[in-house]
């Protein structure tokens, strides 16, 4: 008779180890002589490398934030999305734009962008062409929308709003309109390289498109920042409570977009 004690699974077995969560983020510079400074960048530069390990997530978040500001430009939000998203495409598992929303005083996170439809210039007085999301985003629906649980997510932030009592009550809200204008435009063309990224050659149509955009109020004295600061880290938490965690034998998706 054996005397070998039981295998109970401890010892020499393997522990699988998980890949650190991490969500990149960008923001905005200034478009309105009124507002001279845009809190979208300001907010994101003032967030923390890193946001405390989540019941998911064993490991600490960790935030990627572009070090310089977004110009209010389509041809340079046109140009720098592929290049940056292939650029974190090993690395990354999420995007949070952030832009500023003038005439809201409410944080707003918005579940889709249009393809068409933009018809105010930028900064530089430039406009796009009427046929301009059908010639360079033919292969996309006229619409595309965030493919991540967004009323999970949404309910998970305001739950985490509401426990940042040092800033009184928080008016967080889901949206439907990003507004046509370059905070629109970002979004629709992130959530298009992710899309163009799971497709096919004829169909923009991947399902995993792991983007969501937040529209600030446009208030940036240092305690509306400071504010701020607390709701995107609020939404960056719900966020990556979201994401399932990642086996380091896992591989995330490394294939890249394409115009």
């Amino acid at each position: 008779m054996s005397t070998a004690p039981p295998d109970t699974g401890g010892g020499t077995a393997e522990v699988k180890k998980q890949k650190q969560c991490t969500i990149l983020v960008t923001g905005f510079a200034p478009f309105q002589d009124k507002f001279p400074v845009n809190p979208s960048f300001e907010i994101a530069t003032r967030l923390p490398q890193f946001l405390p390990a989540t019941g998911k997530h064993t490991n600490p978040v960790r935030l990627i934030i572009h070090p310089e500001a977004i110009p209010v430009r389509y041809k340079d939000v046109y140009d720098l999305v592929p290049a940056l998203l292939s650029s974190y495409a090993e690395t990354i598992d999420f995007v949070l734009h952030i832009g500023m929303a003038s005439g809201r005083e409410w944080y707003a996170l918005e579940c889709q962008a249009h393809r068409d439809g933009y018809k105010n210039p930028d900064v530089d007085g430039n406009r796009l062409p009427a046929a301009h999301g059908s010639l360079e985003f033919g292969d996309c629906s006229e619409m595309l929308t965030t493919s991540t649980a967004n009323d999970k997510i949404m309910s998970a932030w305001r739950k985490n709003v509401e426990a940042q009592t040092m800033f009184g009550d928080l008016d967080v809200r889901p949206s439907d309109d990003p507004g046509h204008y370059l905070c629109d435009y970002i979004y629709f063309n992130s959530l298009a390289w992710f899309a163009r990224k799971g497709g096919s050659n004829e169909n923009a149509n991947g399902k995993k498109r792991p983007v969501l955009f937040l529209h600030v109020p446009a208030d940036s004295d240092d305690a509306s920042l400071k504010k701020g600061v607390a709701v995107t880290e609020a939404l960056l938490r719900a966020i990556a409570e979201s994401l399932g965690p990642v086996e380091e034998t896992g591989d995330r998706t490394t294939e890249s977009g394409t115009r």
